[in-house]
């Protein structure tokens, strides 16, 4: 009779089933985030997608100093689950998943399938870890376009030169950087990274693949530009340009430099410290394991990750965004080797040396077969690198729920009210608290849809309250 496998493990080993599981355990996990109140960048963004839904245009209807992709992304959020708070917090849990996905994918092309859920789980993790004002920001949603940018020229780069495949790959990372580079020109270095990885990996320029490459960023970079060039913003995106330039020159300053970096730095630290120490046991162990050469394409990410950052000269903490995904790849990595190494091959001499006098001892009584043996002695090696895999993954979780869960079961269980809950949200001068304060004494003077002037930056305020700004700036 033929064996017919358990429905259940028939699940298990479905090849989609551990990432989807990972990537709907982590959206679970994050939930919360569609009630984090809004920062300053993020109430201004939002009134500008309201604009674009009513008809208006960024930099004309409503001006700011961010590229245009961030504005177009709230007002579709916008114009599909309406003006709240919760619908434009919605987008980094409608948007992350792909990101995981494309992270998994990539994890598991340069390592194994453990290492590609690790690596989505950690993006997941630290990435909904982030505070408030990190959150459903232009650099964080860029991490959308880059990581299927470095997961496609992966894909590129692995497939056979001049193939189909490699000039399917080619023109689909084209596309992609085409989009990434209009929500930041500093995006420019990591299309740099992965066209050098390119020509690495090729040890010559493949000029099928390059072309392929080229017309991909022209179709969707050159197509947004004509867009935008109809639409007359041209000129004030330039302005948008120069003043950005300017502002950022101001942190090239020696000591404003190491100011800003220092804090920044110290934020991560208290952040991504599991990642931030993975990553450097990963380039640690490079040496032992030969350079791992496949990698290649991940630390030169990081390398353009840190030239964004660095050129910026502020070290906010969404310009070290960039940095996370390629640092996740590389924890990961760290902990299925140290899976494998003190699990795998210690386990399994142990129980292989157990196993050689129990069979030696079997084969004198019954004639046993080792074969069995050393399948049993395999699947308890599996088993019990399955439980370590189990912890390790519970306790990266527990991190994001720690940020996420516990902070909002009092509202939610009635224990404490929405103030004390935004009380807990505070970033620099904004305190989310004060900041529903005014919107619940506005509301009792002002219907939706009023023009109101705030004297200040609190443009938060005004989508919060459905009111709209008196002025474009």
């Amino acid at each position: 009779m033929a064996y017919i496998m358990p429905p259940m493990k028939r699940l298990f080993q479905t090849p989609w089933f551990w990432p989807l599981l990972v990537i709907v355990v982590v959206i679970l996990a994050a939930l919360p985030v569609v009630l984090y109140p809004l920062g300053r960048d993020q109430g201004m963004y939002a009134n500008i997608g309201r604009s674009i839904v009513d008809g208006g245009m960024p930099y004309i209807s409503m001006w700011d100093i961010k590229p245009p992709p961030i504005y177009y992304l709230y007002a579709a959020a916008i114009a599909v689950l309406g003006p709240s708070v919760g619908a434009v917090r919605a987008l980094d849990l409608m948007l992350m998943p792909i990101a995981l996905l494309a992270t998994y994918l990539l994890g598991s092309g340069l390592g194994n399938r453990r290492t590609g859920l690790f690596a989505a789980l950690f993006l997941g993790v630290f990435y909904f870890s982030e505070s408030f004002e990190n959150l459903t920001q232009s650099d964080s949603l860029a991490l959308v376009p880059t990581t299927l940018a470095a997961w496609t020229a992966y894909l590129a780069s692995t497939s056979d030169r001049a193939s189909r495949r490699a000039i399917i790959y080619s023109l689909l990372t084209g596309l992609l950087c085409g989009v990434l580079l209009w929500f930041k020109q500093y995006y420019a270095f990591f299309v740099l990274a992965l066209v050098i990885h390119q020509i690495w990996q090729r040890r010559a320029l493949p000029i099928k693949e390059a072309l392929a490459f080229v017309i991909g960023g022209l179709l969707t970079g050159g197509t947004i530009l004509l867009i935008f060039a109809s639409q007359g913003i041209l000129n004030e995106m330039l302005i948008v340009a120069q003043g950005t330039a300017a502002y950022n020159a101001q942190g090239y300053a020696l000591d404003e430099f190491l100011f800003g970096m220092g804090n920044g730095l110290m934020s991560r630290w208290l952040r991504w410290s599991p990642v931030m120490i993975g990553t450097v046991a990963w380039y640690l162990l490079a040496f032992a394991r030969r350079g791992r050469p496949a990698w290649r394409l991940i630390w030169l990410w990081m390398l353009a990750a840190l030239a964004f950052l660095l050129i910026q000269a502020k070290g906010f903490d969404t310009h070290w965004l960039p940095l996370l995904p390629p640092m996740c790849l590389f924890t990961a990595d760290v902990v299925d080797w140290l899976i494998g190494k003190f699990v795998g091959t210690q386990h399994a001499a142990l129980v292989d040396s157990e196993n050689t006098v129990g069979t030696q001892h079997a084969a004198l009584i019954d004639n046993a077969n080792p074969v069995g043996t050393q399948h049993a002695a395999s699947e308890n090696v599996h088993t019990l690198q399955a439980i370590i895999a189990f912890i390790v993954a519970v306790g990266a979780l527990f991190i994001l729920i720690a940020n996420t869960w516990i902070p909002v079961l009092p509202w939610l269980t009635g224990r404490a009210a929405q103030h004390d809950y935004y009380s807990g949200f505070v970033a620099g001068d904004l305190r989310a608290a004060e900041s529903l304060d005014v919107v619940q004494y506005l509301q009792e003077r002002l219907a939706p849809d009023d023009s109101i002037f705030i004297y200040g930056f609190r443009p938060e305020v005004a989508f919060m309250g459905q009111w709209r700004p008196a002025t474009r700036f």
